[in-house]
């Protein structure tokens, strides 16, 4: 199938913008490093999951320090690509974000994150630039990238091995899906519709893939399940709200 002019420009645009960010750190890995805050990441992940996550961002404090700093540089990365999306002043935001990159290329070094993981969620972040309007099937696909790739990356920082990445999926899925029907009149004010029905459909949708993906707590080190349990009842009172 053909790509419509607009689809082609906004794929070029988007892989511009990953390019020069990633030529932008190249350069600079050559010169002086900078001196690199250790809340850097804290600071711009915090606002990453403030605006996107907040459910989860309430959990996230209860592990421990080591792993919570992991996430942290994770959500920073996120966050650096959701700028992408909105906007970007270069020479200023790379020069913020080289930081953010380095350090998040650290993390998926040290967890051996799937190449494939990072390209899913980019093809997300990518669809915001072109689609609006979702169907349920397109919603879904989005959540691939958008919630099921980050949630296989948080499964390898809590030290789940591959087998739980189905799991981890589905738990992801569940969070992104409960978190449109939480921001449903926000992301419309912003121009997006991720869900098109009754929100009591998505709302099913979310309890199942909870469901599912709770069968896999048993990956998870019993000393680091707390927050996951947390988070599941944040969610479910938020479900609950729109009964």
């Amino acid at each position: 199938m053909t790509e419509i002019p607009d689809r082609l420009q906004a794929r070029q645009k988007w892989c511009d913008l990953l390019h020069a960010a990633w030529m932008f750190h190249q350069q600079m890995a050559s010169e002086t490093k900078p001196v690199i805050k250790g809340d850097t990441a804290k600071k711009m992940a915090d606002d990453h999951m403030f605006h996107t996550a907040t459910t989860f961002f309430s959990c996230v404090t209860e592990w421990p320090r080591e792993i919570r700093e992991d996430i942290y540089k994770l959500y920073a990365y996120l966050r650096v690509v959701d700028e992408m999306v909105e906007g970007i002043d270069t020479d200023k935001d790379f020069k913020e974000w080289r930081v953010v990159i380095e350090q998040f290329h650290e993390v998926s070094d040290k967890y051996l994150f799937d190449g494939q993981w990072l390209l899913d969620f980019h093809e997300a972040m990518f669809t915001d630039l072109i689609k609006k309007e979702h169907t349920m099937v397109s919603m879904l696909e989005y959540c691939k990238g958008s919630s099921e790739s980050v949630g296989c990356m948080m499964a390898r920082i809590l030290g789940c091995p591959p087998e739980a990445d189905y799991y981890a999926r589905c738990l992801g899925r569940a969070y992104q899906i409960i978190n449109f029907v939480r921001d449903y009149d926000e992301d419309v004010a912003k121009g997006y519709k991720y869900i098109n029905s009754s929100k009591s459909i998505y709302i099913r949708l979310f309890k199942e893939n909870l469901e599912e993906g709770m069968k896999g707590i048993h990956f998870i080190p019993e000393e680091l399940r707390t927050p996951i349990f947390a988070a599941n009842k944040a969610y479910m009172e938020v479900a609950d709200k729109f009964k």
